[in-house]
């Protein structure tokens, strides 16, 4: 019964799209692409037997079509910009100072073909505030590389819905939730890891690879 509850309300907030549709920002949860405002409102209003439907579910976003490359050769500077932040119906960082969960997003891999020895900075602030990842130390013949693909560069967000959380859905159990998850703690950062790719979606090459690290 709750399965069938749950693939109900999935139904009814899944996109109905042609085989052409498209969007530069979609939600998904276990593959199946959804409205996710939809799925907030009802988490808001339903009944605590099925609050916890949505918990533990694997989230994905993607966003396509917004990335904007800057350069400056003076300071060797690049700077991915994201027309308008993404990820607004997301909590991704904790939003408490003293309490352990995902306190910023960490470069851990970068293909050199396109960023070659560049130096890439944290980002330690909520997705939806962040307009662009930096990277220092950065070489005009890359810069030029990463310019050529601009209108394909991909950005896809993974993680794990861990609550719903000031009108958002967290990826992480930090914070006074208004519909928090049960069983695990929110120290089990393992249990809830934070992924980010960039990718160059015209040739399914990744990029760089961030994440998510986990602090008091």
């Amino acid at each position: 019964m709750k399965r069938f509850l749950y693939v109900t309300l999935l139904l009814f907030c899944c996109h109905v799209f042609s085989p052409l549709a498209f969007c530069s920002e979609d939600y998904y949860i276990d593959n199946s692409r959804v409205l996710l405002y939809k799925l907030i409102n009802w988490w808001y209003d339903c009944t605590p037997d099925e609050s916890h439907l949505l918990c533990g579910r694997p989230l994905r976003y993607q966003n396509r079509d917004n990335a904007r490359v800057e350069y400056n050769e003076a300071e060797n500077t690049l700077k991915l910009k994201v027309k308008g932040g993404f990820a607004d119906l997301l909590s991704i960082l904790k939003p408490c100072e003293k309490c352990f969960g995902p306190s910023y997003l960490r470069c851990t891999w970068m293909n050199r073909d396109y960023f070659g020895n560049g130096r890439p900075a944290i980002v330690s602030r909520e997705l939806s505030s962040i307009t662009e990842f930096i990277f220092y130390d950065f070489r005009k013949k890359q810069a030029q590389k990463i310019q050529g693909i601009e209108k394909d560069i991909l950005f896809v967000l993974k993680g794990m819905v861990g609550g719903l959380l000031n009108g958002k859905i967290a990826l992480h159990r930090a914070g006074n939730f208004f519909k928090k998850c049960p069983g695990l703690s929110q120290s089990q950062a393992d249990h809830f890891p934070i992924s980010l790719k960039i990718i160059n979606a015209d040739k399914n090459e990744i990029l760089a690879e961030y994440s998510a690290i986990w602090k008091p």
